[in-house]
């Protein structure tokens, strides 16, 4: 009997054994992949080289996990603006930025071609940014791409809140990069945008367009609902803009993130949806206090 006991003692030890061997090795196995993805989103990691009202930059890490749940292998960001999410995220097989601003698609275009992106560079890094130099460079009329890029760089880099309409001088010399460290934002920038398809079409065509990929992922970030659209943004969104996406997105079979400004409208407009309520901080068009404000946001998803 004694031996009989012993070995069920044998038999209990060795299972429990085995079984907490393939418990680490599974946890072990989960923390490398988890390993390799975060080192994956740090080395994919670029800061946008762009200022923009209502800016995604400071919300990247409640966005993330919407993208993370979607494996994609295309990826497409209809309304572009400061591009803080695809700077941000992994590039995938496919990757299509769009934005109606010719300006800022001229400069995207720039900083994606090495030799041009060099070009910029050198311009930008020997300017000064003194409120007489901003005027100057407001006054100016630019001829070629190159010339085109180099003032929307500098605008967006030294006016208040990176506003393009209309622009009032906002660099502070303690708080703003200075032109000195802005070739290595473009050049980061330029180095992701190699092979990205970039296109300035209104914002149907690239949510409806055919697939190239297998699965498509769209972010889109359109200018909010009750936003300062007379002051901030060069193209305005209309009511009927606001409602031509929704429409757009409810027939799409793409998946789909979309970020918005968290209000009745919006709640009503996107009640088919599923509604993710969250809040960070940010800088507005609407003030021009220093202090970073908390704004009640809306993410927006079909999955």
């Amino acid at each position: 009997m004694g031996s009989i006991a012993l070995n069920k003692r044998i038999s209990v030890t060795l299972e429990k054994w085995i079984s907490t061997s393939k418990h680490n090795a599974i946890k072990s196995n989960n923390e490398t992949t988890l390993s390799k993805v975060t080192a994956k989103h740090a080395s994919d990691f670029v800061m946008s080289p762009f200022r923009f009202p209502g800016s995604k930059g400071r919300a990247i890490k409640y966005i993330r996990p919407f993208w993370e749940r979607i494996n994609h292998d295309e990826y497409r960001e209809p309304l572009f603006g400061g591009g803080a999410v695809f700077f941000a995220k992994p590039k995938v097989k496919f990757n299509w930025i769009n934005d109606i601003d010719r300006e800022l698609i001229i400069t995207l275009k720039v900083m994606a071609d090495p030799v041009a992106r060099e070009q910029l560079i050198q311009r930008v890094t020997s300017e000064v940014a003194t409120k007489e130099r901003f005027e100057e460079i407001k006054a100016w009329k630019p001829t070629s791409d190159i010339e085109i890029a180099h003032r929307f760089f500098y605008i967006n880099r030294t006016s208040y809140c990176g506003i393009m309409k209309q622009p009032p001088w906002g660099y502070h010399p303690k708080k703003s990069v200075p032109p000195l460290k802005w070739g290595d934002r473009i050049r980061k920038a330029g180095e992701k945008l190699e092979g990205v398809k970039i296109t300035q079409y209104d914002f149907s065509e690239v949510i409806t367009a055919p697939p190239t990929g297998k699965t498509v992922f769209l972010f889109i970030d359109p200018p909010y609902y009750h936003s300062d659209q007379k002051r901030a943004y060069t193209h305005s969104f209309s009511i009927k803009d606001h409602y031509r996406l929704c429409k757009l997105l409810q027939n799409t079979s793409y998946y789909f993130c979309l970020t918005y400004d968290d209000c009745p409208e919006i709640r009503n407009m996107y009640s088919w949806a599923n509604i993710h309520p969250v809040s960070w901080r940010y800088h507005t068009a609407n003030s021009r206090k220093a202090k970073r404000k908390m704004g009640r946001e809306l993410i927006i998803t079909n999955y």
